[in-house]
């Protein structure tokens, strides 16, 4: 994503993050960093950038600068690690300053972790979906609780999972993530057959797959490093992958199953179930033909 692009205002970095499924949305920078920031694997933990607003005097100017656009899209995004983790008040407030700027404006999404949910009432939760909140995106990363604690992500299985049944009941929609390879080479299996149990409890919007990319001075690329910590080479990635595909049974109708991020060596985008055969017969031809004996090499940069 670049500086031209007409819809998006960049953090200082220059980069921002959000899904892939949002592409086609405007996008708003109201914080950067995330709450939590301690999972061993994340950039926010290497980087030691904490949850930080956009002063609200940049946040309006943005918000001019987007009704300068033209652009009449009725999706934003607003970026941020996880911005539910504000005051409820504050997002409601944030929710109304668009509209005086951008009335158009009808869903809103964000990223959250698990426990934001949790820390938040029904009441709180049922006010903001109807203020326009309709899609959260959650990193769960993995449904095997060894590995979660492993990766230190600081949230349980059960704690996910209740979150999402709250966010049904409060009418709001969810995006899922998680990590191939996020296991290693000693948690592989479980990592895979639990994330498989943990996804088909869920009626997920869409499920987004990244294969495990530590960044620089991350506890995970430092564990690599030293040997304690052993990351699965592309072949086992696809294999991965490929068993998550075939027994993936969610309890939604439909739902868009993207792997496409730099870090997937087979770039996939459908819908569940019904291309799901097209994409494991994909993934199937791509591991007869994959000889990679080495761990995926990706830029951390590109994440």
């Amino acid at each position: 994503m670049s500086n031209s692009d007409s819809k998006t205002l960049l953090s200082p970095e220059n980069i921002v993050y959000r899904p892939p499924v949002e592409a086609a949305s405007m996008i708003l920078e109201v914080s950067i960093g995330c709450s939590y920031g301690k999972c061993t694997f994340c950039q926010y933990l290497a980087d030691k950038i904490p949850l930080q607003l956009i002063p609200r005097e940049e946040l309006i100017s943005n918000l001019i600068n987007l009704s300068l656009t033209g652009s009449t899209t009725p999706d934003l995004f607003l970026t941020g690690g996880n911005v539910l983790a504000f005051k409820t008040a504050y997002l409601l407030d944030t929710f109304n300053l668009v509209h005086m700027y951008l009335p158009y404006v009808q869903n809103f999404r964000m990223y959250a972790r698990a426990d934001d949910v949790l820390h938040k009432s029904r009441e709180e939760l049922s006010a903001l979906a109807s203020a326009g909140l309709d899609i959260l995106y959650i990193g769960i990363e993995s449904g095997n609780n060894e590995v979660l604690t492993l990766c230190n992500k600081g949230e349980t299985r059960d704690q996910m999972l209740e979150s999402l049944s709250i966010l049904e009941e409060c009418g709001i929609q969810y995006g899922l993530s998680s990590i191939l390879g996020l296991g290693g080479k000693e948690h592989s299996r479980e990592h895979t057959e639990d994330t498989i149990s943990f996804y088909n409890q869920t009626s997920p919007a869409s499920i987004r797959v990244m294969t495990l990319t530590p960044f620089d001075h991350s506890p995970l690329a430092d564990a690599i490093q030293q040997g304690r910590f052993h990351p699965l080479v592309q072949k086992e990635i696809l294999e991965e992958e490929l068993l998550l595909l075939e027994n993936l049974k969610l309890l939604s109708n439909e739902c868009l199953f993207v792997a496409n991020h730099v870090s997937n060596a087979v770039p996939l985008i459908g819908f569940l179930p019904s291309n799901q055969e097209q994409l494991i017969t994909i993934l199937k031809n791509n591991i007869q033909h994959s000889k990679s004996a080495k761990p995926t090499q990706i830029s951390p940069g590109k994440w």
